[in-house]
């Protein structure tokens, strides 16, 4: 094996040693180190997040055709890394203030390195490997507040649907590789075929068919979506706030590279679908979300109707449409994970703080927490000046310029009832009547510095894109081809 090929999985490499020292110091500690982890969890995120910034500019070598490390795989680290290491620093309080077991840190980057490895795969067995490596982690991860109901169904519901949706991906590739006699998503290509010949290679559309289904459920598209309300609101905040950002880009990514480099001559059949299901995904979230009075579980019908957002940069496929999938996975990233970590530094042991209620008054109890939660709020619904608006601006333009107006109008639409159910928390932390006997709330460092990150780097993005846009732009080049 030659050195060109150990170096692409450097990255992931650095993620998987850190992750199994943290396994080990914390099964010789005689008393649980929750610090000591999660620095060194930090530490290899930084180390993991150097090593991929110094390979962008790598000539792309591949590690025996089963992963590559080209731009798009980079930058997909690089965004991996970023929600791992805002997670773990959510991580520095909560687990010692919910009482999460400290094996939470290593099952953080453990996931993080499935992701990694699911958006450099170009073969699928490297895509079903790094999918199961996710996964595995996700539903642990989602039951580790043993001692609550609501977290154990969770992960139990999390695994049960979760083994549906690999046995369909299973099933798809294998179909794929029936019909092609490959397993490399570059040497599917030729035997694909044309459009016209869709009908004529039945297995391998079906192949496909089932493909789709596998990645519509990890990133909750209508209609298999039904799990993520009930898993997002039982699974622990840190635990929502990490998942549902990091495995829904691992998915899209992944189908991004999947789709346009083994079935582009295809576009123009899997982009009318993807464009339905972004259609329901939309609606269905937003509708649902309007309805709700718990912030988290908000918060988790909004992910679905966020993803249907992201599915129409999908659909219009081309650079643009791309391109903007990767600026949106990024922006909401930030806000979402910004928005759990007020949730987050609201909440005790026993007590969630989750209802609208609990919001009620938030400026006189905790002014900056009010404003964070508002600049939030305000982003994930697509206010100007804010990384949200821009979000969907690239979003719908791309839809636009590809000539999928009715699709963009749908988005606009949404986007416009979504504004109903993120403002009505804002009007209730401001205009709201604060509890007289409402616990004080104590922001502690670390969790500080994750809002202050993440409200910083939300401003930012809406105000000033253009050095991401550039990076993203050379991104997707390897992906597009041009």
């Amino acid at each position: 094996m030659q050195i060109p090929n150990i170096r692409v999985l450097a990255p992931e490499a650095i993620v998987l040693g850190f992750a199994l020292v943290m396994l080990l110091v914390d099964a010789i500690s005689r008393k649980k180190r929750l610090t000591l982890l999660g620095v060194l969890g930090l530490v290899g995120v930084v180390l993991a997040g150097v090593v991929s910034a110094y390979s962008w500019q790598s000539s792309s070598p591949t590690f025996q055709g089963m992963a590559v490390a080209d731009g798009f795989a980079m930058f997909a680290n690089l965004l991996f890394l970023l929600a791992a290491g805002l997670s773990v620093l959510l991580g520095l309080d909560a687990v010692r203030r919910f009482a999460l077991p400290s094996e939470v840190f290593a099952l953080i980057l453990l996931a993080c390195l499935g992701m990694m490895l699911l958006a450099s795969a170009i073969s699928l067995v490297t895509v079903f490997l790094a999918l199961e490596i996710l996964s595995l982690a996700l539903y642990v991860l989602t039951s580790t507040a043993s001692d609550e109901w609501r977290s154990v169904e969770a992960g139990m519901k999390y695994l049960i649907l979760g083994g549906f949706a690999s046995a369909f991906l299973l099933f798809g590739i294998a179909m794929t590789y029936g019909a092609t006699g490959t397993l490399s998503i570059v040497e599917i290509v030729p035997k694909a075929g044309a459009p016209s010949d869709l009908l004529a290679n039945p297995l391998l559309a079906a192949g496909l068919a089932m493909m789709l289904v596998g990645f519509a459920f990890k990133v909750a598209l209508v209609p298999f979506q039904m799990w993520t309300p009930d898993v997002y609101e039982g699974a622990p905040s840190l635990v929502t706030a990490f998942m549902s950002v990091g495995a829904k880009a691992a998915g899209f990514l992944a189908l991004m590279r999947i789709l346009e480099t083994a079935f582009p001559y295809w576009q123009a059949q899997w982009g009318f679908l993807l464009a339905l299901l972004a259609v329901l995904t939309m609606s269905w979230g937003n509708m649902a979300a309007l309805a709700q009075k718990s912030v988290k579980r908000m918060l988790a019908y909004s992910s679905i109707a966020h993803a249907g957002y992201i599915t129409i940069g999908l659909a219009v496929v081309g650079r643009s449409g791309y391109s903007s999938v990767l600026f949106y996975l990024l922006c909401y990233a930030l806000m979402n994970i910004g928005a759990f970590a007020v949730v987050i530094a609201l909440g005790h042991k026993g007590e969630p703080s989750e209802m609208l209620d609990d919001y009620d008054g938030l400026i006189q109890r905790k002014p900056l927490l009010a404003v964070t939660m508002a600049l939030f709020m305000l982003a994930l619904a697509g206010i100007p000046l804010t990384a949200g608006f821009l979000g969907k601006l690239y979003i719908f333009s791309a839809a636009v310029s590809q000539g999928y107006v009715w699709l963009a109008v749908v988005g606009v639409v949404n986007a416009v009832i979504s504004a109903y159910f993120y403002l009505r928390v804002v009007a209730r932390m401001f205009f709201g009547k604060a509890d007289a006997d409402a616990a004080p709330i104590a922001v502690p460092l670390p969790l500080t510095l994750a809002l202050a990150l993440t409200a910083l780097a939300t401003v930012a993005l809406g105000v000033y894109p253009t050095p991401i846009l550039s990076l993203i732009q050379l991104a997707i080049r390897p992906v597009v081809g041009y």
